[in-house]
């Protein structure tokens, strides 16, 4: 969260915001040997002739699609290659390049029509350096921590500065601090992260705290992690794609409670922290594109997709590796099942997400004239954990066909939709272009812990779990590309912006620097 979630964290950060809000949104394997040579699994047959997933002579589409997904499959393999061997992929760097290109030959292995990528800028580029955090006094101990996703860097040879315990960061906080903030770095506390609303709760604190902090003259914030057990990750300060205000490196959290400890004492703690973080220009990035040609109605279709990126302290294994390579497999079961749906399904692996969705940001600029040829947007950007429903973007009348498309998938239970609407992940700017989005509501199963995290390994992955979410995804794509109505209509910007007022998205966007984008006519 892309994020995501990077974020569902809207909702909650307008509940730390402004409490006035009403809140919308609501959430070890053996390796299989892939050598250069066969590292995409072989080329499945061409597919071909058309008929419907609903229609009663063509009963077996739907069981044919979730046998090939849920069985033998370049899946793992693929998975492997793509966090194991490419590893962290942040968008600008050499990984991401090499993530793109893999990409491109693993869809051309699956069968589709076409792929391609499709050249977007974006006017920062940022990359982590060397990042510490030296204790001065009263006496030294070893900290680990990570630079906070466009954080700027220090400047040369640190910044040293008096510890200052702030607490959660509330506004009551910052006044019982008053003047000991200006020129310190900032102690903030976090509660273990177990739950989306913890997750969420965290980017609401995050919004709250880098806009009071810089009005107090802070030099800094050190952010205890919401993870035991030495955990370090990234958190984001930027929903667009710019350098955040001040330095901020995300502690480990047993370090940041000594701290802590010594400061309830009542003694004193000075540090020197060390961000060594590189801000670059103008750099161009791909989205990677890949289409099943529809049988009637080809300039219509469907979306699925998910984020290629992804934060390179783990190797980006369930935020979003496994649904990465979950969608050029869906794409594999779709194409070997030999049918073609009534409209096209186009097969979109972002990058930029996050940076603030910036890819599929770029992606609704440059095909703002088709808008209207796009029946809905299908994506997944939360681990492996069992998906209960979709979100539908703050539309429950689109419901009775999204249940329409998804009867042949019964067996996998994801019949709980909700209609909140969030701006964290990848449907973020088709929605608001009026067009109806799904994102797949997931349980956490082990994504909270390892999310954004040193931790977030291809170990943490349970395939079995990706090949159902594959299937489901499957059919939800096929189904919706093959109803005879469309899923829902195209809104008017009113329309829109009264969703956005309804649900919340509205202040969720004013806190985090996107509404002015809108108002303008920028975002999309």
């Amino acid at each position: 969260m892309g994020s995501r979630r990077l974020l569902r964290m809207g909702a909650l950060a307008v509940a730390l915001v402004s409490s006035a809000m009403m809140l919308a949104a609501q959430q070890q394997k053996q390796l299989p040997n892939i050598g250069a040579a066969g590292q995409l699994g072989p080329k499945p047959p061409v597919g071909s002739g058309g008929c419907s997933v609903t229609a009663p002579t063509c009963a077996d589409v739907a069981p044919g699609i979730i046998q090939r997904a849920l069985g033998a499959s370049p899946l793992e393999g693929n998975l492997r290659h793509l966090t194991d061997v490419i590893g962290g992929r942040v968008t600008g760097s050499a990984a991401e390049e090499q993530a793109v290109n893999w990409a491109v030959e693993a869809f051309k292995k699956a069968g589709v029509d076409d792929v391609h990528t499709e050249s977007y800028t974006i006017p920062v580029r940022w990359s982590a350096g060397p990042a510490s955090l030296t204790i001065l006094a009263p006496e030294g101990f070893p900290v680990r921590l990570a630079s906070a996703g466009w954080s700027p860097a220090t400047p040369a040879g640190g910044l040293t500065a008096p510890v200052v315990d702030v607490g959660m960061g509330t506004e009551a906080d910052f006044a019982r601090v008053g003047a000991r903030a200006h020129g310190a770095l900032l102690l903030v506390h976090t509660k273990i992260s177990t739950t989306w609303d913890d997750l969420f709760g965290e980017y609401g604190q995050l919004a709250q705290v880098t806009a009071l902090a810089p009005k107090a003259g802070a030099a800094g914030i050190l952010w205890m992690a919401s993870r035991p057990y030495l955990i370090t990750y990234r958190l984001m300060l930027s929903m667009t794609g710019e350098v955040g205000p001040l330095p901020m490196a995300i502690v480990a959290r047993e370090d940041a409670l000594r701290m802590e400890q010594f400061l309830h004492a009542g003694t004193a703690v000075r540090a020197r922290l060390v961000l060594a973080n590189k801000i670059g220009g103008t750099f161009e990035a791909q989205n990677v594109v890949a289409e099943i040609k529809g049988r009637e109605k080809p300039d219509e279709y469907v979306i699925l997709g998910a984020h290629l990126d992804s934060w390179e302290l783990g190797t980006g294994a369930l935020d979003n590796g496994c649904n990465a390579a979950m969608v050029i497999d869906a794409a594999r079961a779709i194409h070997a099942a030999g049918t073609r749906p009534l409209r096209s399904i186009r097969f979109i692996l972002f990058t930029g997400e996050e940076q603030g969705m910036l890819g599929s940001w770029a992606y609704a600029r440059a095909h703002w004239a088709e808008m209207d040829k796009i029946d809905g947007v299908i994506i997944y950007d939360s681990g492996d954990g069992k998906v209960t429903g979709y979100e539908l973007g703050g539309r429950p009348e689109i419901e009775p066909a999204v249940r329409k498309a998804l009867a042949p998938a019964a067996q996998f239970g994801a019949d709980h939709d909700t209609d909140g609407a969030e701006m964290g992940t990848d449907n973020f700017d088709f929605l608001l272009e009026g067009v109806p989005s799904l994102v797949a509501n997931q349980e956490p199963a082990g994504y909270m812990i390892n999310y954004h995290a040193i931790s977030d390994t291809f170990d943490k992955v349970d395939i079995a779990a990706v090949k159902r979410e594959e299937a489901l995804a499957a059919i939800t794509a096929y189904g919706i590309a093959d109803l005879p109505e469309r899923l829902g209509k195209r809104q008017s910007r009113a329309e829109v912006q009264e969703l956005l007022r309804k649900t919340g998205l509205e202040e969720q966007m004013k806190a985090e620097g996107i509404w002015s984008l809108w108002e303008g006519g920028k975002r999309p």
